[in-house]
């Protein structure tokens, strides 16, 4: 690169923010400017996709037969417009919207255009290109992130997906260009959010083939959401344009704004642009500046705070003493004061946790139906629980217990919860707990099996359903069960949740389910549920997702 081309490519990008502004009324186009942390995605391909911002890069280029609409917490149709289930819950139905082009932006007309073969006829986005993608996302030479969990919802899945079976053996079956039959090895009640994960789209063959790695640069991508990408300034920004041809669906629906930049910088970077006026919105809002935001006149009117899919939780190692006992589980997990936690030390708007999976995901306990459930601070409780542990153990007095190590990541975040947690136990029980910061790797390489007795954990999603915490964490043979808790009565009470096909009785299910594990049982302390917050300006008009992941086709901007 000769000197005068990379100081042209300087200048361009020291005026950026200045281009990228807001709305404006010199091109009367409606353009949202936001940011999407720092550097480039690991990836916009719907197979390579691994976290929450590959999510939303991807999901406006590539909608799922499936989504989740934020305000109703419900799934509905993406590329689908409905689907059927068999009365044995194992066939699963697809009915495609129709006509739907693939896409490309085409920079030299400054227009998106409609894609089409060797013979001059459009493609559209058919079963076959759905297949061809959930394959894709299976085959081990491609090594999805998340085919470890669409792999069991397809029959021949897990046979494929290790390198045992052949694609031609999965439950994947066009009926016809938009008819798309998924057969699943067991009926759970979570399918359809499965169907709707980050690698479980629809991908164009004819591109991959013909540009490999590269074909999700802009001047090769083909695409068919709701915005097509327009440029790619890598590790600076990503811009997309609405896409015309998209025709809506019933769950994502024709975009109101013309163009959407979404820009690669750091989070403290980005509340100073959007305080610049620079940025429309900035997510989240660190917990560092919380306090300064809610309390500014004009950003604390700006401010939303809406409840997020994860979950802080500390456990206890249910076969170590003195956590093998409930009654020393049940009085540490009292002796927590949440409510100061919260407030005082995690900050951010978090809400107190009572129970383990948060009342934001899909099928969760809700506090407004459930005001008594969980666990809370109570003192009392704590102490009374104390003694009759002591009693259980044939010990006369916290003196008497063993010594009490409580591990974790370290981190500002962590050591700070840590020794508020440390001073809330010596308060409340007398009892001392020694903290032991670890290096994160080394950390989660021993966790479960360290000589911890407390260990700080915490979960969010891989898809939209209480089956993910409570199953794919907390069962008794769970991967991430680091506690090693069993209790068959809870396993009993998942396993239904999970093959049911009623919706009220799954969430009566879990209800009972998180008693036990929370309360009854007292396996670990779910501390709070984090929240997200972001700032956007008076003129936008938007959707708030709990999971991070947004409808940008529901955001609009208005002159100002």
């Amino acid at each position: 690169m000769n000197r005068r081309f990379r100081l042209l490519v300087w200048m361009a990008l020291v005026v950026l923010p200045l281009v990228f502004g807001t709305v404006s009324a010199q091109d009367n186009i409606k353009r949202l400017v936001t940011s999407q942390g720092t550097g480039d995605p690991h990836s916009i391909d719907p197979q390579q996709a691994i976290d929450t911002r590959d999510w939303n890069l991807e999901n406006i280029l590539f909608p799922a037969l499936t989504t989740f609409d934020e305000e109703s917490r419900t799934v509905v149709g993406g590329l689908a417009e409905s689907w059927d289930v068999s009365s044995d819950g194992l066939v699963y139905t697809f009915h495609m919207v129709k006509n739907v082009p693939w896409v490309h932006y085409n920079s030299a007309t400054n227009a998106v255009e409609q894609v089409k073969d060797d013979s001059g006829n459009v493609r559209y986005v058919t079963a076959q290109d759905v297949i061809y993608g959930w394959t894709r996302a299976l085959d081990p030479a491609v090594a999805s992130p998340g085919a470890y969990i669409l792999a069991p919802m397809i029959k021949g899945g897990l046979d494929f997906n290790a390198g045992k079976g052949t694609a031609d053996q999965l439950g994947l079956k066009a009926i016809d260009d938009y008819t798309l039959e998924v057969t699943t090895p067991e009926a759970v009640g979570y399918a359809l959010g499965i169907f709707g994960i980050i690698n479980a789209r629809p991908t164009p063959k004819w591109a991959i083939d013909a540009s490999g790695d590269a074909w999700t640069e802009p001047e090769n991508i083909n695409t068919y959401g709701p915005f097509a990408l327009k440029e790619w300034v890598h590790d600076d920004h990503l811009t997309y344009v609405k896409n015309p041809f998209w025709p809506g669906s019933p769950g994502i629906a024709q975009a109101k704004l013309d163009e959407l930049v979404t820009r690669f910088i750091d989070d403290a970077v980005a509340l100073r642009e959007y305080e610049a006026g620079n940025l429309d919105t900035v997510q989240p809002v660190s917990s560092d500046q919380y306090d300064r935001v809610s309390a500014d006149p004009t950003l604390s009117k700006e401010l939303k705070v809406v409840p997020g899919q994860c979950t802080t939780v500390w456990g206890f190692h249910t076969q170590r003493p003195p956590f093998d006992n409930v009654h020393i589980r049940r009085a540490f997990s009292y002796a927590v004061d949440r409510e100061s936690l919260v407030n005082n030390v995690m900050k951010g708007g978090r809400i107190p946790a009572r129970w383990y999976t948060p009342p934001s995901v899909a099928f969760a306990p809700s506090l407004e139906d459930n005001p008594t459930l969980g666990i809370t601070f109570d003192p009392d409780k704590a102490k009374s629980e104390l003694a009759l542990g002591l009693k259980d153990l044939g010990l006369s007095s916290v003196s008497d217990l063993p010594s009490i190590t409580a591990i974790f990541g370290n981190s500002e975040f962590n050591n700070s919860v840590g020794q508020a947690l440390e001073v809330m136990w010596n308060s409340t029980l007398g009892i001392n707990v020694t903290l032991s910061p670890l290096d994160p790797t080394t950390y989660w390489s021993i966790v479960g099996s360290g000589p911890e007795q407390i260990f700080a954990a915490g979960w969010c999603p891989d898809y939209n359903d209480a089956n993910n915490y409570t199953r794919d964490v907390m069962y008794s043979t769970g991967i991430y069960n680091y506690g090693k808790w069993n209790d068959p009565q809870f396993d009993k009470l998942v396993d239904q949740a999970r093959t049911s096909q009623d919706p009220d009785e799954r969430k009566k299910l879990y209800v009972q389910a998180e008693d036990i594990e929370v309360v009854q049982d007292a396996a670990d302390m779910p501390l709070d549920w984090e929240t997200i917050a972001s700032l956007t300006k008076p003129y936008v008009t938007r959707t708030f997702s709990s999971n991070n992941v947004e409808s940008y086709w529901k955001w609009d901007i208005a002159p100002h």
